[in-house]
């Protein structure tokens, strides 16, 4: 009876021990989906302010240099 007893508590403890398993992988999985998403997601928002600051960059030279012209018209 003892031995059947120990055996019940060992096959509940694996039990246990597989589902924790189980559970931590399936988060794990579910962590690094997300995580693929965010880099992806990142990457074109990134991209994006990347075109927009190139832009900014170009009409700011643009005027740098009309602003310049202008100035060293004057003197």
């Amino acid at each position: 009876m003892n031995n059947s007893v120990s055996v019940g508590i060992a096959v509940q403890a694996d039990w246990d021990n597989r589902h924790f398993s189980n559970s931590l992988s399936l988060n794990v999985r579910r962590l690094f989906e997300f995580l693929l998403q965010f880099e992806t997601s990142t990457k074109s928002k990134l991209a994006t302010l990347n075109e927009k600051l190139t832009v900014l960059e170009r009409q700011l030279e643009y005027l740098e240099a009309q602003f310049n012209t202008a100035n060293s018209g004057q003197f």
